[in-house]
This record gives structure tokens, sequence and C-alpha cells, in this order.
């Protein structure tokens, strides 16, 4: 795979642009028709993607929270089959292009010959509408626009957004369903409060890699730890306000906290990701931080359970 970042015409490509975020099966659907089309045409396939979400520049309100992090989205598009991964900077410059400035500047600067459009993809300010329109816009530029067929796998239809709506409803399952894979979240540990280990649940404090990643829904998991060592670990996970231990009426910073079973390694400031598998509750404020070690206790019993394979 070759993270291309700067014009590079050393190579004859054809390429399918999109965000990409996630890189769910639909994505995967389209890459590995891309190689159908590449291997037809004697041209190398190429996923062209941006920097950050377009929605952060043009209407940023609108922002959706992102599935994964840059990092990750370049490698799971090379797993994908994507033998070069060019990576746009989606700057004021960059939205203005109408789509045949867009297609003549991936001609000029990338030697893309032909185009791959996924469906219900669209690119440029004008906003065309219909194939053919692209392909009349290609074709005054040189860069032959293929039409790419609607995934119709297991988990379709299937999109980023609707995969967004489940983490935040904290339906995890089909949230894992329809990405194929569980939602990952990295970031780096830091300090906490202490107050996990002192009611006897040590926690991994999480600080996400990148502020614009999505936060599932507060309330309580079964989740994978994959730890520096690259291990995955049983876990529970609390994300929310701690309301036991807080004042209500203060507003404090959403906490990210991971009780790693049978562990007593050394975290702090190291990088780990939590793989989430299972809601198993609400956020809730207890009455006494006794209640909260006993609910504590139920919570691992049945995430232990969950992963262990073993439905209560």
């Amino acid at each position: 795979m070759n993270l291309i970042t700067k014009p590079d015409t050393t190579v004859r490509r054809i390429a399918a642009v999109g965000m990409y975020d996630g890189v769910h099966p639909g994505h995967q659907f389209l890459i590995d028709y891309l190689h159908t089309e590449a291997r037809a045409r004697g041209l190398r396939p190429a996923a062209v993607t941006f920097s950050r979400h377009p929605l952060s520049l043009v209407r940023p309100l609108e922002a959706p929270a992102l599935l994964s992090t840059l990092e990750d989205r370049v490698e799971a598009l090379a797993e994908a089959g994507a033998d070069d991964i060019i990576l746009l900077s989606f700057n004021d410059k960059l939205r203005r292009l109408s789509a045949e400035e867009f297609l003549r500047q991936l001609k000029r600067n990338f030697a893309i010959d032909a185009l791959v459009l996924g469906f219900n993809n669209r690119f440029g300010n004008d906003t065309m509408q219909g194939i053919e329109k692209y392909r009349e816009a290609g074709a005054r530029v040189g860069v032959e626009i293929i039409s790419a067929p609607e995934y119709r796998g297991l988990q379709a239809p299937v999109s980023s957004s609707a995969i967004r709506r489940y983490l935040t409803d904290g339906n995890i399952e089909e949230a894992t369903k329809h990405l194929g894979h569980p939602y990952r979240l990295r970031g780096r540990v830091v300090n906490g409060n202490k107050m996990g280990r002192t009611l006897g649940f040590a926690t991994a404090n999480l600080c996400p890699a990148d502020s614009s990643l999505l936060i599932p829904k507060p309330g309580a998991y079964a989740a994978l730890v994959i730890t520096p060592d690259g291990e995955k670990r049983q876990a529970m996970v609390n994300i929310g306000y701690r309301p036991t231990v807080s004042e209500p009426t203060v507003t404090t910073e959403l906490s990210i906290e991971a009780h790693i079973f049978d562990f007593n390694g050394y975290l702090y400031d190291e990088d780990i990701a939590i793989d989430f598998i299972s809601y198993l509750r609400p956020e809730r404020r207890f009455s006494s931080t006794e209640k909260l070690s006993q609910q504590l206790a139920d919570d691992a019993k049945s995430a232990r359970k969950i992963l262990s394979g073993k439905h209560c």
C-alpha cells in the first residue's frame, strides 16, 4: 500500500472517491469492484479520501462524529485492497471545485484515467445529478466515469450514518453487524480521580486519539481492550459523567473508564484501543459508593458472561 499526499503521476490509475468513514462492508464492496475494473483496464486501483470530513468545513454544525481515526481508515482501506491511498487535504480551494474541475485535478496530479462512482456518491460544488452528467464532465477532461452497482450484502443497506445512530443508541450488536467488526475507540490512558481503585475496580481512563471520534451512548459495556503488547483483554467499560461522585449541578467532562479483568499492568501514558461488544445498562446515579460498588460487581459478572459466550 502506498499513501500518497502529493502529486504522483508515475503510474496510470483508476480511483474511487469517498470519506470511507469506518470502512464498512459497503466501502469494501466498492474497493472490490474497483479492483475488478482496474484489472479490466490495466490500471492501478486507488482510493481517494480526505484528511477531514468535508462537512467540518462546509457546514461545521452538521459534521458527524467519526467512526475511525485517519490512521485506522488508511489501514482498513489498505486491508480492503486499495493499492494506493490518495489523501487530499479538504480546504477552501478544494471545496470550491466543480465536479469537472475536481476530475481535471485528479487527472493532472495523480494520473487518474477512470473513476468508479459509488452508489449515491456525489462530488463537486455544482452538485450534479445523475451519472450521465458526471460522464459528460469526465469525457471533457479524459476521465472515464464508471457506475458501481449498489451493495446488496447481508447487512444492506449499510451507511456510516446508520452505524453512528446504532452507537449513540447503545445498539452495539447492530453497529457491529453493519461495520463488519466491533466499533473501536483508540486513545491514550490518562490520570483519573482514582475512584475506581478505591472501589476495587481500577480503571484505565481513555482520552480519545481524536476529538472528532464518536463516543458511544453513556453507560456500561462489555468490551475488549487492546493493550500496548497487542493482546485483547476482556473488560468492562463505563462511559459517563460520574453522577455518583459528582455534584448533580456541576457539569463534568465525559469519562471513558475501562476496567480490564485480571490485569495489573501499568498503562498510564500508553495507547490502547477499546472494542465495544455489548451494552450492559444506562448510566445511573447511586445513593452511595457502596451501591455503586455492588453494581460494578454485577456489571463485571455480566460482562464476563457475555465475553465468554455465555449470554444472560
